[in-house]
C-alpha cells in the first residue's frame, strides 16, 4: 500500500507550477486544500474536510496532538484523491482564545534627514517594532492566563502604515524626512498552542513553512479597495472561538478572539436533551436549516438564547477593545460554521451594539461565502460556503507566501 505521509518528492508541470497544502486545524473540522500556484496565478485542485473528535481540539487549540494528526491524515487523503499532484511543504492556520494580535507604533527621529531611507535602514526600524510589540504581546498573555513565565512566539507580521513628517507614505523607500513613523500589526500566541502544529505537519510529513493566524488570514483575503479605503470587520464564528478582525487605514490593525463558538450551542443543548455532543450537533444544523417541528424549534430558541446574549456581549467587548475610541468601519462580515446559526445574525441586528459603539452609521452586515475570496481559482467549486472561508483563505495565504521578506510583501 503506498504511504501518502513518507518522503515526498517535489513536482512542476509544464505550466510551472508548484503545489503546496493548507491546514485548517479547526475544533469541530479537520479541512485540508491543495493549491496549486505560478507567477501569474494560484487555483484549488484538492479538498478534504473531516470532522474532529471531540476530546481532540480545546478552544480552537490541540489537546490530543496524536487524535488530530490522525484526522489530519484523513483530510489529507481526501483532498489527494481530487489531484495527481503532491505537495512538499505547507501552511497552517492558528487559531484560539490566546493568539492575540498586537498593534504596535515605533516613532524614530533620523539622525541625517536629507539622506534617502533605505531598505536596511527600514528594517532596523520593522526590528525594533518586533521588539516592542513582543513585549507587549507578552504581557498581555501574562494578564490573560496567569502564567508568569509565558512563552510566546511570533506568528504573523504585516506593516500596516508608514508616516513620514507626519505624512502617510505607501512605499517609504527613498524618501527623506526628518520624522519616521511605522505601525506594525503583529500576531503572537503562546508555544503551546504553537508547537503541536509544527507537530502536525511534521508527522503529516510536509515542511512547515507558514503559520498564519486564521483572522489575520481571513481579513487578508478580503482587502479589496473598497475594504482597503473605508475598513471593514470580519467575525469568524468556528466550533470553539469567534475570531474578530479591524481592517482599518489600509490595513489589519488588531485581531481578538472570543472563547465562544458553535461547539457552546451544541454543548448546551446535548445537557437539556440529555443527549450525545453528535446528537446535539445534528439538532443543532436541523434548527438552523428550519427542519424541526414548531414545538421542537421553540424549544430549541429559548434554549440556546442565553449563549447567543453571551457571544454578543463577547463581540461587543472585541469591537471595543479593537476600536480604542476611534471610529469603526461601517462593515461587518460574518462567516464560519458557526455564523449559520439560526437568530445569530438577526440577534446582533437586534441588539444595536452600533448605539453604544463608535459607529458613524449602522453598519451593514453580510453573511461571507468562500467564493467571494476571488483572488484564488476554484474551477471545481470545492471550497464554497461560509463555513469555508478560512480554508480558503488560508489557501490564498499559501500560495502568496513566499520567501520574500517582510518590506518585498508589504511595499512591492
Amino acid at each position: 500500500m503506498l504511504n501518502l505521509f513518507s518522503r515526498k518528492t517535489k513536482i512542476q508541470d509544464s505550466n510551472g507550477y508548484k503545489y503546496r497544502l493548507a491546514l485548517d486545524i479547526g475544533t469541530e473540522y479537520m479541512k485540508a486544500v491543495i493549491v496549486e500556484y505560478n507567477a501569474s496565478e494560484s487555483n484549488i485542485v484538492g479538498y478534504g474536510r473531516v470532522q474532529q473528535r471531540y476530546s481532540d481540539m480545546m478552544g480552537g487549540a490541540i489537546a490530543n496532538i496524536q487524535g488530530v494528526l490522525q484526522t489530519a491524515r484523513k483530510a489529507v487523503e481526501l483532498a489527494q484523491q481530487e489531484t495527481p499532484h503532491e505537495p512538499i511543504d505547507a501552511i497552517v492556520g492558528i487559531a484560539g482564545e490566546f493568539v492575540k494580535g498586537v498593534m504596535t507604533t515605533l516613532d524614530e527621529e533620523r539622525k541625517e534627514p536629507t539622506e534617502r531611507i533605505s531598505i536596511k535602514e527600514l528594517e532596523i526600524l520593522i526590528e525594533k517594532a518586533q521588539q516592542l510589540a513582543y513585549r507587549q504581546g507578552r504581557e498581555e498573555l501574562i494578564r490573560s492566563t496567569g502564567v508568569s513565565n509565558l512563552e510566546i512566539e511570533l506568528v504573523n507580521t504585516a506593516l500596516v502604515e508608514v508616516k513620514i513628517d507626519g505624512y502617510k507614505v505607501s512605499n517609504p523607500y527613498q524618501f527623506q524626512g526628518k520624522n519616521i513613523s511605522l505601525s506594525l500589526f503583529n500576531t503572537y500566541a503562546p508555544l503551546v498552542n504553537v508547537g503541536p502544529l509544527a507537530t502536525v505537519v511534521e508527522g503529516l510529513g510536509y515542511q512547515l513553512v507558514g503559520t498564519i493566524a486564521e483572522p489575520y488570514a481571513v481579513a487578508n483575503s478580503i482587502l479589496t479597495d473598497e475594504a482597503c479605503e473605508f475598513g471593514a470587520i470580519v467575525v469568524d464564528i468556528g466550533g470553539g472561538t469567534m475570531d474578530v478582525a479591524l481592517i482599518r487605514n489600509g490595513g489589519i490593525e488588531g485581531t481578538m478572539m472570543v472563547g465562544i463558538g458553535g461547539r457552546s450551542f451544541t454543548r448546551k443543548i446535548a445537557r437539556e436533551l440529555n443527549i450525545t455532543l453528535r446528537d446535539a450537533e445534528e439538532l443543532k444544523l436541523r434548527y438552523s436549516h428550519n427542519q424541526l417541528p414548531p414545538d421542537m424549534t421553540k424549544e430549541i430558541r429559548d434554549m440556546i438564547i442565553p449563549d447567543l446574549h453571551l457571544l454578543f456581549d463577547g463581540l461587543e467587548m472585541a469591537l471595543t477593545e479593537l476600536a480604542r475610541g476611534n471610529a469603526l468601519p461601517p462593515r461587518i462580515y460574518f462567516c464560519g460554521g458557526g455564523s449559520a446559526l439560526k437568530g445569530l445574525i438577526d440577534g446582533v441586528k437586534e441588539k444595536r451594539i452600533h448605539e453604544r459603539l463608535p459607529f458613524f452609521k449602522k453598519p451593514d452586515i453580510y453573511m461571507l461565502k468562500a467564493e467571494e475570496l476571488d483572488r484564488i481559482n476554484d474551477p471545481d467549486n470545492l471550497v464554497s460556503g461560509e463555513e469555508n472561508v478560512t480554508p480558503r483563505a488560508l489557501a490564498l495565504q499559501a500560495a502568496f507566501l513566499t520567501t520574500q521578506n517582510l518590506l518585498d510583501q508589504r511595499l512591492a
